[in-house]
């Protein structure tokens, strides 16, 4: 096969990225936040994603080869002059999603699978809810020091080497992962672990932020954003004995719990806002029960059979993320019956089956939201 330059092999990781399919412009933004190229040296470096492309597709008037040779690496998803391309041959990799706890992933694999930025501490998927943050003993030249201060408490220093930190990009992603259905998931560096590999510790649910004082990378004082994180499958197992205290069935009152935003209230404790998380984790499980009424909201049939106080047994589904349980939005969960469920996470058709509870929901809170308010 034909040594690759690096712009060509941008673009494949990029289209594998997309899942073996995208546009011009999907392609310029995995390229902009994945590659290692620097970019900005480039007086266009979207012209050489083009060029490149172009060279490596038999569809296109510049290709010199064969079709179908080593050189014919993409084609035309759509009509001529669409704009879409796809890798040829493509062969979806088995995930290495789920994360296994303790388990060393070589940090290259998570990115090539799942897209994000192969450089900073923070880096948030665009084609997929997830955000990986990395930690080490590095950060402490910067004067970041992340660690555990429990056995489910992880405090992690937001990224922005110079000056104060505020909150924009990897900052903004965490702070407002709930609200836009992303998972959060811990990577550590450990003394024993090869370069590139990081040690997977938890998936980790914001609890709100603290600030701390330092020096940046010139040695001027600063202020840097503390992240407060509590392990989600701990929130989870506290939300099911945090539910019977909720006593209101009112699909308003279980909405504004549900709804409750604990970084609006730096004033808090760390312990109330734990609280609060709590209670809206709780509360989002019970509002899109009480919301089915009985009845799956995916394939529209009875709930399987009752529970042993007479509750029509349903499972919470978070439609945006890869993970369920936790706190959420209410237009993000649905109630559905075990075997939706299971199709909804497994099936081949995962992806569209969730675009689609997607669309049902929507459209029932829509009608909600106007019987009940915001």
């Amino acid at each position: 096969m034909p040594q690759q330059n690096k712009w060509i092999k941008a673009v494949i990781t990029a289209l594998s990225n997309l899942d073996g399919k995208g546009s011009l412009d999907e392609i310029y933004e995995e390229v902009k936040n994945g590659s290692t190229i620097t970019l900005n040296t480039y007086t266009d470096w979207k012209a050489q994603i083009r060029k490149n492309l172009y060279l490596h597709s038999s569809d296109c008037e510049i290709f010199r080869g064969t079709p179908g040779d080593d050189n014919d690496l993409i084609y035309a998803t759509d009509e001529k002059g669409s704009g879409r391309w796809g890798l040829r041959n493509y062969k979806k990799k088995k995930s290495i999603y789920p994360f296994v706890t303790g388990q060393v992933y070589k940090r290259s694999d998570i990115h090539d699978e799942f897209g994000g930025n192969r450089q900073r501490g923070i880096s948030a998927c665009r084609n997929h809810p997830l955000i990986f943050i990395f930690s080490g003993k590095s950060g402490e030249d910067y004067g970041y020091k992340d660690g555990w201060q429990d056995a489910n408490t992880f405090f992690y220093t937001g990224e922005g080497q110079s000056g104060d930190q505020v909150f924009k990009e990897g900052n903004k992603a965490l702070g407002e992962h709930i609200k836009n259905g992303k998972d959060v998931y811990l990577f550590e560096k450990t003394d024993s672990a090869p370069s590139g590999m990081y040690e997977f510790k938890d998936q980790l649910t914001n609890i709100g932020y603290h600030y701390n004082t330092g020096n940046d990378k010139e040695g001027n004082h600063r202020k840097m954003i503390v992240f407060e994180f509590e392990t989600t499958q701990k929130i989870n197992n506290d939300s099911n004995s945090t539910e019977p205290t909720i006593g209101s069935k009112d699909l308003s009152d279980l909405r504004n719990i549900a709804l409750k935003n604990v970084n609006d209230y730096e004033s808090l404790t760390y312990q109330q806002r734990k609280t609060i998380i709590r209670k809206r984790a709780a509360a989002i499980k019970k509002y899109a029960l009480k919301r089915a009424n009985g009845i799956c909201e995916a394939c529209k049939e009875d709930a399987p059979f009752q529970t042993q106080d007479g509750s029509p047994f349903l499972e919470v589904h978070h439609l945006q993320r890869l993970s369920d349980g936790g706190p959420d939005h209410p237009e993000n969960v649905a109630a559905i019956c075990p075997n939706c469920h299971r199709k909804a996470h497994y099936s081949k058709d995962a992806k569209e089956f969730n675009k689609y509870i997607v669309e049902l929901i929507s459209e029932k809170e829509n009608t909600l939201t106007n019987k009940i308010g915001k």
